[in-house]
């Protein structure tokens, strides 16, 4: 019966060490897959040709990032509101918008929303009186 025994614990300790070597494999293609493939492989980015934004003013401004040209600004409704021929590399063009809300900012194919929002005001609660 011992020899038994020993035959046992030696299947024992043979899957524990299998066990060891299949969670070393696994950090091994992990750190595979964490230096090489993630480094290697393209990022796919959307290159944007112009940034847009809003002031408390309701000035719309576009920047161009690249040579644009027949940009053109709608509201919510599809109306445009502004629309420019040509903006050059590194300028800006300013749209005044009618009233505060949701704009479209559109280039070809591209389009960038811009939200005009109402500025924040504190309404002044009235105490009632001592009197």
């Amino acid at each position: 019966m011992s020899s038994q025994s020993y035959l046992r614990d030696f299947s024992k300790i043979g899957v524990f060490l299998i066990g060891i070597a299949l969670i070393i494999l696994a950090s091994i293609v992990l750190h595979f897959y964490v230096t090489y493939l993630v480094r290697t492989l393209p990022l796919q980015t959307v290159s944007r040709p112009f940034n847009a934004y809003c002031t408390v003013d309701r000035a719309i401004i576009v920047n161009a990032l690249q040579d644009i040209e027949d940009v053109v600004v709608l509201d919510n409704r599809s109306n445009t509101v502004c629309a420019f021929t040509k903006v050059k590399s590194g300028s800006e063009e300013l749209c005044m918008a009618r009233e505060y809300g949701v704009y479209i900012v559109q280039y070809n194919d591209f389009k960038d929303v811009v939200e005009c929002p109402r500025p924040f005001t504190m309404e002044r609660e009235t105490l009632p009186s001592k009197d």
